[in-house]
């Protein structure tokens, strides 16, 4: 499913809440300073939350480009392992341990 299914009342919520941002915006364009701290946090915030999509959709999209790489898992005692899924057969298992 692409897009997710809103009801009625979400709708009804997301108008009222942007009806009070930009009453609050429109506070801040008179010159309260208050409302012109809340809009640059709001908007501080929304900018941050844009750029950390943007980013996500970038290595997202670089990924699927450049394809992805197993990365080796260190053993207990400090080796490399290609694969942590993989377990020796008993006879190979050091005895020391």
């Amino acid at each position: 499913m692409l897009l997710p299914r809103f009801s009625l009342r979400t709708t009804l919520i997301g108008v009222t809440v942007s009806a009070l941002f930009f009453l609050i915006a429109g506070q801040a364009l008179r010159g309260h300073s208050w409302a012109i701290v809340i809009t640059v946090g709001v908007v501080g915030l929304l900018t941050t939350f844009v750029f950390h999509a943007g980013l996500y959709a970038l290595t997202s999209a670089l990924s699927r480009i450049v394809g992805t790489q197993e990365t080796p898992a260190l053993t207990s005692q400090g080796g490399l392992q290609a694969n942590s899924d993989q377990q020796l057969p008993p006879e190979l298992e050091d005895p020391s341990s």
